[in-house]
């Protein structure tokens, strides 16, 4: 065993644990490999980047673009109102011929974009129907990977083996000849779901593995255990408050759904809504958030005197003054969102502009070049803040002066933490202070000895005097949220939806760039002006809008929201999204499906018959989507999966180095001959295992890459056909059916359905296993070895 084998070997390992536990995307994996590859030596550094002028790159990338021009142009609507027509009420129609829609779809253009586009038709099928889509969902994932296989293009693996054939000079595989193979597999995936998957399948409206009568979406989500109906008292200082100075969500994690004053409702209220004493306020989260927050007592408020605001500057605790420079990158930026206490070691205590002083809550209001800082800090902490390019100038100032400039008397407050408190014990943070009622603590008094400028990390003790930095009117609200009655009579779910009002259930589209955001990076409220409710992920509904607000956002989640039926409808146009609503979906160009259609077939055409090398052809085509105005130019971009062509890029070179290493020959006798030894249906068993097992959790395409070196040595070695072996390679990268962490279209369907883990492997591991039988008897009787 060579140096360069054992590097190699170490690459491979590292890489695939990276894939495996997604510490690290797989795309940066991908360069990591290729990066490894070069500086190691292993294979030279010019052709460590040749994978990217791979045409099996070029021809995968110009395919999205082809599959894009169907999926715009609404191809699967149509086809979709045909499935409908033709199924009638029969559930066993009805999931066949789903599966054969989506199987047959997936032949000609990208399979996560036909599940994305046939997602909303069969959640309009299991309503008319009476269905779980938990019925339906994963038939429609499976027949998608499924009907990959039955095309050069279905799926990235074919391309990439036909390209490597090509590479060896024994020329790719012909458009359809994946055809007998995928379209046995497809067949008999079909028959099986039919005649006994189905039973495997969940009927879930909610997480639990039980499941009531009802298939709305309230029910699968748990809304109506999770409704409350708290009343605002007289003289509550809440009377007047708009619902974003009210502080319910920041608070205490409320979504306010709809408010009943004298009787009438108001479904969906806007952010400037005013509040009223008396009013009923319809809100979605848990009663504990409240009783909580009650149990924090009475913080007993005391107004600072204009001496006892000295106390705070003291020993190396000082005031500077600075002002905010020109070009700084604080700039339209918050002195919340810059976290500018971590970054600076110093708090804000109020800010200045113009010489007038902001009133109300400055630490959400977007700063502006000259605007003027009051920093309280230790000295030695504000000194650095000369060389600091962020400001203009920098100059200290006494308690006096800063409180007749800034009126530093009228945002500091001492509070008193009572005897029997929650708030005994806990951190700062864990109080949420300042996060959600803008009241920073300045010192804590105690009796053995004051904290001045606390982290956020110290815990409160009862007794404790807090010098608190705020707008009187955010202590206010703190108070009258403690003082909501909770409504005896739990609220309805139906009396919350109308004409105009209802809810909603989005999932993230195919080329969402919104996965790994927080809703509240993307500013999701303020985008659209709908709540957003909860998350379903792993078969769980989540709720607590701040837990949700700081959550990212994974592919598969599904995401209830509730507001104006018109906003949900912009929503639906919003490429990142699908609603699944057959109403509400994207608008497509109808218009266009005929020219879309006749791209694809001439591209088929084109392709089958040699006419064009398939790069050549796929690009071609692709041109003429953007041409005809399928696709717009800007949205070309867009369906192009630039993640999938750096994992391309990078895994090809890995390819390249298992062959010219050696790698793939050891890895070829050692391990894949001596299961030749045993008979040639062993070895074709073994490489179907390594694949489809290793497609559980790897990316389909770098399983391809990785196992088609050590295919191809063992046919050398072993004197057998190459393009049997490969095509053994194809059909196991595709059989990503026990865990949905293999493939995209698996975690499409994983939200939307409210499945678990466990639901793919009981539904995968028969179908596994009758793939495995027909690799190994009936794939040697298509192609010989």
């Amino acid at each position: 065993m060579t140096v360069d084998v054992v590097i190699v070997l170490a690459i491979v390992a590292v890489a695939v644990v990276l894939f495996v536990t997604e510490w690290v995307r797989y795309d940066g994996v991908a360069l990591m490999v290729l990066l490894s590859l070069a500086i190691s030596g292993v294979i030279p550094m010019a052709r460590a980047i040749e994978g990217f002028a791979n045409p099996a790159v070029v021809t995968i990338a110009a395919v999205l673009v082809l599959s894009g021009g169907l999926y715009k142009t609404g191809v699967a609507n149509v086809v979709g109102a045909q499935v409908l027509r033709l199924a009638g009420d029969s559930p066993v129609r009805v999931t066949a011929l789903l599966m054969l829609t989506s199987g047959l779809m997936s032949g000609v253009m990208n399979n996560t974009a036909a599940v994305a586009l046939l997602i909303p038709v069969v959640i309009d099928i299991s309503r008319r129907l009476g269905m779980r889509p938990s019925r339906l969902l994963i038939p429609l994932s499976f027949a998608a990977l499924l009907g990959g296989m039955t095309t050069l293009i279905g799926t990235g693996p074919n391309i990439l083996l036909s390209s490597i054939l090509e590479r060896m000079g024994q020329g790719g595989f012909g458009f359809f000849a994946f055809t007998p193979v995928g379209a046995t597999a497809l067949t008999l995936g079909v028959l099986y779901v039919v005649l006994a998957g189905r039973h495997f399948l969940p009927d879930r409206s909610t997480g639990d593995e039980e499941g009531g009568d009802e298939i709305d979406l309230t029910g699968r989500y748990r809304l109506a255990q999770s409704l409350l109906a708290l009343r605002i008292p007289s003289g509550s200082a809440l009377d007047g408050c708009s619902l974003v100075e009210g502080r319910l969500g920041q608070a205490l994690g409320y979504d306010l759904l709809a408010v009943r004053r004298k009787g009438h409702l108001v479904r969906a209220p806007e952010r400037d809504f005013r509040l009223r004493s008396d009013d009923v306020l319809i809100v979605e989260g848990r009663i504990e958030a409240l009783e909580r927050l009650r149990a924090w007592g009475r913080l007993v408020r005391h107004r600072e005197s204009n001496d006892a605001l000295g106390r705070l500057v003291k020993d190396s605790t000082v005031l500077a003054e600075v002002a905010v420079a020109e070009k700084s990158d604080l700039v339209d930026g918050t002195v919340r969102s810059i976290d500018f206490r971590n970054r600076f070691q110093a708090h804000v205590v109020a800010v200045r502009r113009d010489n007038q002083v902001l009133s109300g809550s400055f630490q959400t209001v977007k700063l502006e070049a000259g605007d003027a800082l009051l920093l309280l800090g230790r000295e030695d902490q504000l000194q650095q803040l000369r060389y600091a390019t962020e400001f203009s100038s920098i100059g200290w100032t006494d308690i006096g002066s800063a409180t007749e400039e800034y009126e530093l008397y009228r945002w500091l407050m001492r509070l008193h933490i009572p005897d029997g408190s929650w708030l005994d014990g806990q951190t700062l943070e864990a109080s949420r202070l300042r996060r959600a009622f803008d009241l920073t603590v300045l010192e804590i008094e105690r009796e053995d000895g004051d904290i001045a400028l606390p982290d956020a990390s110290e815990r409160m003790r009862a007794g404790d005097r807090l010098i608190v930095e705020g707008p009187p009117a955010c202590f206010a609200v703190l108070e009258a949220l403690q003082e909501l009655v909770q409504v005896d009579e739990r609220p309805s779910v139906d009396e919350l939806e109308s004409e105009d009002v209802g809810f909603a259930e989005v999932t993230l589209a195919p080329s969402s760039d919104l996965v790994g955001k927080t809703l509240r990076e993307v500013l999701f409220r303020e985008s659209y002006g709908l709540n957003l409710i909860s998350i379903f992920r792993g078969g769980r509904a989540f709720h607590s809008n701040i837990r949700i607000s700081r959550t990212a956002l994974a592919f598969g989640d599904a995401l209830l929201v509730y507001g104006n039926r018109k906003k949900i409808a912009l929503l639906a146009r919003d490429p990142r999204f699908l609603v699944l609503h057959g109403q509400l979906h994207e608008v497509f160009r109808v218009h266009k499906a005929w020219i879309a259609s006749a791209v694809m077939v001439g591209f088929i055409l084109a392709a089958s018959l040699n006419l064009l090398p398939v790069y050549i052809a796929a690009l071609l085509g692709a041109l003429l989507m953007v041409f005809t105005g399928c696709v717009k130019g800007n949205e070309v971009y867009t369906f192009v999966e630039w993640r999938v062509v750096m994992l391309l890029g990078g895994m090809l070179a890995l390819g390249l180095a298992m062959e010219d290493s050696g790698t793939a020959e050891l890895i070829a006798r050692e391990v894949v001959g001596r299961a030749a030894e045993m008979g040639p249906r062993i070895l074709i068993a073994s490489i179907f295992l390594i694949c489809a097992l290793a497609a559980q959790f790897v990316p389909t395409s770098a399983v391809a890459v990785l196992v088609a070196p050590i295919a191809l040595s063992a046919a050398s070695e072993l004197d057998l056909s190459a393009r049997a072996l490969l095509m053994v390679v194809a059909v196991g990268s595709s059989c990503a059916f026990l865990s949905p962490f293999g493939h995209p279209v698996n975690l499409l369907v994983m939200g939307v359905g409210g499945y678990k883990v466990v639901d793919y492997t009981k539904v995968g591991a028969p179908l596994f296993l009758l793939l495995l039988l027909m690799v190994v008897f009936f794939l040697p009787l298509v192609w010989p070895l």
